[in-house]
């Protein structure tokens, strides 16, 4: 949840989240089955949009509980990991000069330190598309699949052996089944 107070630039806010779900796979990613065996799809950048919905409260008195409401019903819908999007928003207008963006991502392809990269994001391709020009975001080295690549190759052979050894000997004689 982003309150956002001033005058906003619709238009320029849709084009910063399309800009963020261009830039980051991770946003473009799916999850499907090929013989059993999880893969992740990742659809192309020129084909993917931020999908925004949009609701209109301003001048209703029960705005703030409507707005509560809202929240309640993103929080609570769930993802389709094979269809996505695995990112979606609502844009909620309270007042001329009140909004609420209410972002709702899946675990699976986003983190607390990734919501910072976020907003920093797009705050800056927001700040441009006002200004009515591109904005300068540094190309990204590396794409989340890419450090997935490198860790599993990293986890393969003698570390993976390494692991599994260490907890086979540290977990001996655990429970099987753990009451909570």
């Amino acid at each position: 949840r982003l309150r956002l107070r001033g005058e906003l630039d619709r238009a320029a806010l849709g084009r910063a989240l399309d800009g963020i779900v261009a830039r980051h796979e991770a946003l473009r990613t799916t999850f499907t089955q090929a013989n059993g065996v999880p893969e992740q799809r990742i659809a192309p950048a020129e084909a993917s949009r931020f999908h925004l919905a949009e609701h209109d409260l301003g001048g209703r008195a029960d705005a703030e509980a409507e707005l509560g409401r809202l929240q309640t019903g993103e929080a609570r819908a769930p993802f389709d990991l094979e269809r996505g999007p695995l990112i979606r928003g609502r844009l909620v207008r309270l007042g001329a000069d009140d909004h609420v963006l209410l972002l709702t991502i899946h675990h699976i392809v986003s983190d607390g330190w990734s919501m910072g990269v976020f907003f920093d994001e797009l705050s800056v391709l927001y700040a441009a598309h006002v200004r009515g020009a591109e904005a300068h975001l540094p190309a990204l080295p590396v794409q989340y699949a890419d450090y997935a690549m490198w860790q599993r190759r990293w986890v393969e052979g003698e570390v993976l052996q390494a692991q599994a050894e260490y907890w086979t000997r540290t977990l001996a004689g655990a429970p099987e089944l753990l009451e909570l």
